[in-house]
């Protein structure tokens, strides 16, 4: 599984979503729908797996996760039809942090996918802008850049999140 792969699967999801008359539209009735998809498609994906990051005392939660020679880590976030601020830096700010603390032996990529439900997309520039000003946390451990993935059913796009940058 690659950026490319991920921001597919965002984009057959979102199409999947508005066949429906009601689609879900949270993250918590939108997750399971994304399990059934990402294990469809990929070997070895892993829901509400336990990462231990530098610095915590106990496991975190990734929303998922990739196995294998080339592992992957997955949080995503929804903004629903009603439009919010769910997708932007200042709420994704704890996976970001608990993204960028992830070693390199657990996960080669680390992914914060964001689908987007409402009418209008999100301009590239005031979604970036808005993870800039998020930084890293306090403390001696390696940060892990992430690379973010905007997913609209009229749009795509992607870009790193540095944390050394912030």
């Amino acid at each position: 599984m690659n950026i490319v792969d991920i921001t597919e699967v965002g984009q057959e999801l979102l199409d999947v979503l508005g066949q429906y008359h009601n689609p879900p539209d949270r993250e918590m009735l939108i997750d399971a729908a994304l399990f059934a998809y990402l294990r469809g498609r990929f070997e070895s994906i892993e829901r509400q797996h336990y990462v231990y990051v530098y610095g915590s005392t106990r496991p975190r939660r990734i929303d998922f996760r990739q196995g294998g020679t080339n592992p992957i880590v997955l949080e995503f976030a929804v903004r629903p039809p009603t439009g919010g601020p769910q997708l932007y830096g200042s709420q994704n700010a704890t996976e970001l942090r608990k993204l960028c603390r992830v070693s390199r032996t657990q996960a080669r990529l680390r992914a914060l996918l964001l689908l987007d439900l409402y009418h209008t997309a999100t301009a590239e520039d005031g979604l970036r802008d808005s993870y800039l000003s998020i930084n890293a946390g306090r403390g001696r451990f390696e940060r892990h850049s992430v690379r973010v993935i905007y997913v609209h059913a009229s749009m795509t796009y992607d870009f790193s999140w540095d944390p050394y940058r912030a």
